[in-house]
């Protein structure tokens, strides 16, 4: 007896340097838009690199839950927030499914990596109990 097991992908969710959501995303790759600017986030005048592809508009408070700001960083935050719209786009209602009939796949070459050196900062710059508990996973979401 052989089991199979059937993926599908069925909704999208994209956090990118242009556009936040499929139809902005979409519309501006038809304008051909890259979002490649100057970098924002932190000086980089030390840098040699000086441009990046950073996520404009974003605003984690507008959709994700408080509770969730202390232990990610700003790339898991875009993450989450893509996945969530990916559920929506499919159609997908999880309170109306059995808790065993359906999945999620997550993956990330990199990420959590602000919230980790911040944590690695404090440790060695103030001592460990300045380090937040959630260190202990924030590089594994």
């Amino acid at each position: 007896m052989s089991t199979k097991t059937a993926v599908a992908v069925t909704g999208i969710g994209v956090t990118a340097p242009n556009g936040l959501g499929l139809d902005d995303f979409w519309a501006a790759t038809r304008r051909g838009e890259a979002g490649i600017g100057p970098i924002t986030r932190f000086d980089a005048a030390s840098y040699p690199a000086k441009l990046a592809g950073e996520v404009p508009g974003f605003d984690p408070a507008e959709h994700l839950p408080n509770r969730l700001m202390p232990q990610t960083d700003h790339m898991t935050r875009l993450a989450l927030v893509a996945a969530d719209w990916a559920v929506e786009d499919a159609g997908v209602r999880p309170s109306e499914l059995d808790a065993f009939d359906m999945g999620v796949i997550t993956s990330a070459a990199a990420g959590g990596f602000e919230f980790g050196q911040r944590e690695l900062k404090n440790l060695w710059a103030k001592g460990n109990q300045y380090v937040s508990a959630y260190q202990s996973f924030a590089w594994f979401y």
